[in-house]
């Protein structure tokens, strides 16, 4: 009874607000969500998703800091219109948004054995002010919806201070910038579990590795693994990280 609730409350509001893909702007025929069939097809795929040493252990390569696996949706270019994707979710208060591609993503990646073995998700967290102002944190959304899809708990295990954005900074920039910005809670000792660390977009790799780095010096018997949305291609690798 609440499902078929649910199902004619969705189709009323989809008659209301007409359900559109969010790359091309064409509506969604019955049973498409987020993107249309052909944008889902032609959505440029990293192909990454494995223990296989790959561009994003390259990125995250550091002495004492191991990553088991590593996995991203697409790959991510400034004027692509699959940055819309990113774009919105991440600016645009559409906390749905991020959580369903999470799932989606989640869903494709799943049958390669991605998630065996994993414990527990972690998503990269907001500081407080970059929180308020947003009302949500686009990574722990993603991390949601791959839970939903994969039903492993998902944990904040980390706290960012406040730091200033890394848009336009160069891989230096980025690595300085995010230098001890993240720290582990007292509440959420990652212990030995596998870890699987989210986040929207890999760039040069600074972000990530400031996390690994909290996340190691916490319990350096951890395992981690890495999940994003999406990866920006040709990125050399920063002195120690990305953004």
């Amino acid at each position: 009874m609440k499902q078929s609730i649910r199902s004619w409350i969705d189709d009323l509001a989809s008659v209301i607000f007409p359900r559109v893909c969010e790359v091309c702007g064409r509506s969604l025929a019955h049973g498409e969500q987020i993107l249309c069939l052909e944008c889902l097809t032609d959505m440029p795929r990293t192909g990454i998703a494995s223990d296989a040493f790959t561009q994003m252990h390259i990125r995250l390569a550091s002495p004492g800091l191991p990553v088991e696996k590593a996995a991203s949706w697409f790959y991510y270019y400034r004027d692509s219109p699959y940055a819309k994707l990113i774009q919105q979710a991440k600016y645009n208060g559409r906390p749905r948004l991020a959580r369903t591609l999470g799932r989606m993503f989640a869903t494709e990646i799943a049958p390669t054995g991605f998630f065996d073995g994993i414990d527990v998700i972690t998503p990269v967290p907001l500081a407080t002010l970059k929180f308020i102002i947003r009302g949500y944190n686009q990574a722990k959304e993603i991390a949601l919806g791959i839970s939903d899809a994969t039903g492993l708990p998902v944990e904040k295990m980390l706290h960012a201070r406040r730091h200033s954005t890394q848009t336009r900074r160069t891989s230096y920039q980025r690595w300085i910038n995010t230098r001890g910005v993240y720290t582990v809670s007292k509440h959420h000792t990652p212990d030995s579990r596998h870890i699987l660390l989210v986040d929207d977009v890999m760039t040069t790799g600074a972000t990530t590795l400031s996390c690994l780095t909290a996340l190691h010096t916490a319990s350096p018997a951890a395992r981690i693994s890495v999940a994003t949305l999406a990866l920006v291609r040709g990125e050399k690798r920063c002195v120690g990280g990305r953004g």
